[in-house]
């Protein structure tokens, strides 16, 4: 198992496994279950459709999410 850093807006993709840590999650694998493009709002990350719960990839890139830590399994 190999762990790619997020550097920019397009390395998630719809499926990708995540390890996530803040907030309440640390080093927890998520799994993105839908990745949200809209004018608005930017990158959303879906990682819980029932739960919403989200996080934007453009405030994580930016240091402002409640996401601090993110990589993608490969």
């Amino acid at each position: 198992m190999e762990l790619k850093e997020v550097k920019t807006i397009t390395d998630i993709k719809q499926g990708d496994t995540l390890i996530v840590t803040g907030d309440t999650l640390k080093n927890e694998p998520v799994k993105a279950q839908i990745v949200k493009v809209t004018p608005n709002d930017g990158t959303e990350i879906i990682i819980d459709k029932k739960q919403n719960r989200f996080f934007n990839l453009g405030m994580y890139l930016e240091g402002k999410s409640w996401v601090k830590e993110l990589k993608v399994v490969i």
